[in-house]
């Protein structure tokens, strides 16, 4: 059973600055983004205001949460970041177990019903709620609890984050004095987001899952159409795990006229290390809540 765990696990990228110190620790932040594609780990120095530490695990046919507890197990004994105590620690959940309600809807005793009517919940889920305050709206989500159990088992105290959260909050930021509208897709290994923002004003979320660059292309194509947008002449921003010689973002081009890469958080610092890294590369993990 360890062996077969072990194989489904694979290390794919680890930044660990010299500055990270283990007798300092109690004064960082760990950020854990999980989802059944893998984790990414981030550790930011709070007093400082700077991510020193990144760490990048792929998970090979895995389509649960119920056996993430199990890989989480393995990857405390793989991880440099995991087995330390933070000043806080933040779980970021990847899943597509999510809506949005405006507050003015919103009945606390009525999430668990919201959620299920965009999706079905399995026994065990928890229903989680984030504020968005740019949207003045909620982000219902669901939370495995056998997930929230092993972390923390680990940790005293986590705080849980849909990843979307993140995303919405994040280009409603960037976008709150602009005026057009821009499209943003945000790519992962095996789902991308598609978001269409008008200054303050989110027009459009939704997510898709991609098994080809024809999968990803279809979809964003059939996003654009019902949004009534042009490709043409319709301005696309990408983020996420999406590299420019990939066959997603060739495909892209033969399409779309107007492409354009993103950029994470500049309002804090980077180690050496993770600026070598893509500035449109995990765009939720490092734009995440800093509590």
């Amino acid at each position: 059973m360890i062996s077969e765990i072990k194989n489904k696990i694979t290390q794919s990228n680890s930044f660990i600055d010299e500055a990270f110190d283990v007798k300092k620790t109690s004064g960082y932040q760990l950020i854990i983004q999980i989802g059944t594609d893998g984790v990414l780990l981030a550790v930011n120095d709070k007093l400082n205001n700077k991510y020193i530490a990144f760490e990048k695990y792929a998970f090979q046919n895995i389509y649960s949460f119920k056996v993430i507890p199990d890989l989480l197990d393995q990857l405390i004994k793989d991880s440099k970041l995991i087995p330390h105590k933070y000043k806080s620690v933040t779980c970021v959940i990847v899943n597509n177990l999510s809506t949005l309600i405006p507050n003015p809807l919103f009945e606390n005793d009525k999430k668990e019903l919201y959620l299920s009517f965009n999706t079905s919940l399995e026994e065990g889920d928890l229903v989680i709620t984030d504020e968005l305050k740019s949207l003045d709206a909620k982000n219902i989500f669901a939370l495995p609890f056998a997930l929230k159990s092993k972390l923390e088992s680990l940790y005293n105290k986590v705080s849980y984050h849909h990843f979307s959260s993140a995303l919405i909050e994040s280009l409603l930021t960037q976008n709150k004095n602009q005026t057009s509208k821009k499209l943003y897709v945000h790519i992962q290994a095996s789902h991308f987001e598609v978001v269409l923002i008008e200054g303050k004003n989110l027009l459009f979320y939704n997510t898709f899952n991609h098994h080809s660059a024809e999968d990803f292309i279809y979809y964003l194509l059939f996003a654009a159409e019902q949004l009534q947008l042009n490709p043409e002449n319709m301005e696309v921003v990408l983020l996420g795990e999406i590299e420019k010689n990939s066959t997603l973002y060739t495909i892209a081009q033969k399409y779309i006229r107007n492409l354009k890469w993103g950029e994470r958080k500049t309002d804090v610092d980077y180690s050496y290390q993770l600026q070598t890294l893509p500035k449109h590369f995990y765009f939720t993990l490092f734009n995440n809540y800093l509590h």
